[in-house]
């Protein structure tokens, strides 16, 4: 079975009668058999974090096989807490100030 995947701002429509019937069931009636106990909980945000996630900006980079083994599962979640690290201590280094930009581009 292929893998489906929705970007929360394009959900598929369900169908009132649909919407209306699982709304009247009761949390004894709903059957969750067919949904894999939840153990990675990386990708998860708390509640005082949406305001951040809801700012995060897809994008692509290649990385090394290496580097995302070292990383492991949740990798981009990983990614992200330890570049928001270097960003937290760089600007605590320069006393609050925003740090100045570097060029990391590879010309």
């Amino acid at each position: 079975m292929p893998i489906v995947s929705y970007d929360l701002d394009h959900l598929p429509e369900v169908p009132a009668e649909e919407r209306k019937q699982v709304a009247d069931m009761s949390d004894e009636e709903i059957d969750y058999s067919d949904i894999p106990e939840q153990r990675d909980f990386s990708g998860f945000v708390r509640a005082g974090d949406l305001e951040t996630a809801r700012k995060q900006n897809r994008v692509e980079i290649d990385l090394d096989s290496d580097v995302i083994a070292w990383i492991g599962e949740g990798y981009q979640s990983r990614i992200n807490a330890i570049l928001r690290e270097v960003m937290n201590l760089t600007r605590l280094s320069s006393g609050g100030r925003k740090p100045v930009s570097r060029d990391f581009s590879r010309n």
